[in-house]
């Protein structure tokens, strides 16, 4: 049985919206929301100082000095400093969160998050989570610079190799190889599945994306809130689908058992 696509998405969905889920999409909210007001923050203490000069775009967007509605927008000034310290501690926040997020999925539980999900064994898998997706992006992009077909090749055939690093606390490396293995047989379902994961995503984005045209922390607020909830949906879909890959075997060796016992029986 191959994968089902639909299966996966509506898994993908009800993890989504279950308990655990949404908390997974409130913490993602809180540390994209913290980062993009910090971001925000740094652009105004520049744009302040008079760093930029007038008729460049601000790192808030728009032009300097006369700030930007978005520079405009910020709460307070924040030094550069700060403003990196915070993007770094953030950048960690996620990688924990998304290694807890699919350890999660991969289970069965649907009301509380575990939490040894997310301290046990965390900073060997982090390790990995951090070089792996540099590596990656390189792979992926190469490919996709060279000739698209191989980038979009790739990026199915080692897609998984987040969840084996998640949850089988394999290296990137040994990650990308049972990705491989994994996927081999199904990477046009795969691609089907990343297609129509791509589209869910580009709703939810355009619904969320009017937060992009109001002023300040409002229009932060929609904006990333919306992309938390793809960022917890893209997971959940991949954990579901990596589960339907799983069972494949298991789902042939029974097939095949029968069918050997129903021979015998006939002879």
């Amino acid at each position: 049985m191959p994968v089902t696509i639909e299966t996966a998405l509506k898994r993908g969905v009800n993890r989504t919206v279950a308990r655990n889920g949404l908390l997974l999409v409130g913490l993602l909210f809180v540390v994209s929301v913290l980062t993009e007001i910090v971001g925000l923050g740094v652009a105004r203490w520049v744009t302040n100082r008079g760093v930029l000069p007038v008729g460049l775009p601000s790192p808030g967007g728009g032009m300097g000095p006369g700030m930007s509605r978005e520079v405009g927008a910020a709460l307070f000034a924040v030094p550069p400093a700060v403003g990196a310290v915070v993007s770094l501690l953030a950048g960690l926040a996620t990688i924990v969160l998304t290694i807890g997020a699919l350890r999660t999925f991969v289970g069965e539980e649907t009301e509380r998050l575990p939490t040894e999900h997310f301290t046990q064994n965390i900073v060997w898998p982090g390790l990995n989570f951090l070089v792996g997706t540099i590596v990656f992006a390189v792979i992926v992009g190469v490919g996709l610079v060279f000739l698209v077909v191989p980038g979009i090749f790739l990026l199915v055939a080692l897609v998984f190799w987040t969840v084996s690093v998640a949850v089988e606390d394999e290296n990137f490396v040994d990650g990308m190889r049972s990705s491989w293995a994994l996927t081999r047989g199904h990477r046009l379902r795969l691609f089907g599945l990343g297609v129509a994961v791509v589209v869910v995503e580009l709703v939810v984005s355009a619904v969320f994306g009017v937060g992009g045209l109001v002023d300040g922390v409002v229009g932060v607020v929609l904006v990333q809130f919306g992309s938390a909830l793809t960022t917890v949906f893209t997971l959940a879909t991949l954990a579901a689908a990596y589960d339907q890959l799983l069972a494949l075997p298991a789902e042939e060796e029974t097939v095949s058992a029968e069918s050997e016992r129903d021979t015998t029986a006939a002879a």
